[in-house]
């Protein structure tokens, strides 16, 4: 079977493990990735809600669970579940081939994406995790999740469409709003945009990149530097001069981009 068939049905699995709390199927849990426990169907928790509601209530016990179980996942997969299990990587999958086809159309956009400065862009989802998730919430009454715009789009609408009646909006409700809009621009116009430069989940496991069991590795020895690997790169990687690039997300497409078959996911 083709990786990216592979790919497919992994995304769709965890998809529909993500939405079984819709059957009464609940755990105490924390998803290994990014998804909203306000969604009506939610079987888990978000696992930065829980990092901020134990900071805010000072629970430093609480505070090791979410680490302690994306911890054992990067360990093994490093960012590998941003591109194979996260629900949120699958909606970007989809809207990568828009991105892609704005940036051939309008050459501007690629432009921007080759700016020197788009590298900083990326440190933005660990200003997000450590800045709105730890640090904002232990001193105010504020959190990344109260604005956040998967929370938005699995909690927030539908529970609006369910209960129309009966939903109240908080007080950061138009400012979520505001934010949804902006994260469905930026997945549109920049390939994973959200992976990429917002993503707290992702900055909690990319460190673990330079350790995980899996990694892809690349023969540098015999690279020709055709280039075609980085091409097809949804992070936008440089994938011959990588070594365990903190941005990959182990969806292969460089291993099958590669025509000398130089590139593979590695086990060790």
């Amino acid at each position: 079977m083709k990786l990216q068939v592979k790919r497919w049905i992994s995304q769709f699995v965890f998809l529909v493990s993500a939405n079984l709390g819709a059957f009464g199927f609940k755990t105490g849990f924390c998803y290994p990735f990014f998804y909203c426990n306000a969604c009506p169907a939610a079987t888990s928790a978000c696992p930065i809600r829980a990092i901020e509601i134990s900071v805010k209530d000072s629970n430093w016990r609480f505070f090791l669970y979410p680490f302690l179980i994306l911890g054992f996942i990067g360990v093994l997969f490093g960012r590998g579940v941003c591109g194979w299990a996260c629900p949120i990587g699958l909606l970007q999958r989809a809207t990568g081939r828009v991105a892609r086809g704005l940036k051939k159309r309008f050459p501007v956009l690629k432009r921007i994406g080759e700016l020197r400065v788009e590298h900083y862009f990326r440190y933005i989802k660990y200003l997000d995790l450590i800045g709105l998730a730890m640090i904002i919430p232990f001193f105010v009454n504020f959190m990344f999740t109260d604005i956040c715009p998967v929370g938005v789009m699995v909690g927030t609408i539908p529970i609006s469409i369910l209960n129309p009646g009966g939903y109240t909006p908080n007080g950061f409700y138009y400012i979520a709003m505001v934010v949804f809009v902006l994260f469905l621009i930026l997945i549109f116009v920049v390939e994973r945009g959200w992976c990429r430069y917002f993503c707290p989940v992702g900055a909690l496991l990319a460190p673990f990149n330079k350790i995980s069991m899996y990694y892809v590795s690349v023969d540098k020895s015999k690279c020709t530097h055709c280039n075609l690997c980085s091409y097809a790169c949804p992070m936008g990687i440089d994938i011959p001069n990588m070594d365990r690039s903190l941005e990959c997300i182990l969806c292969g497409k460089c291993v099958n981009a590669c025509p000398k078959n130089l590139i593979e996911i590695k086990r060790g």
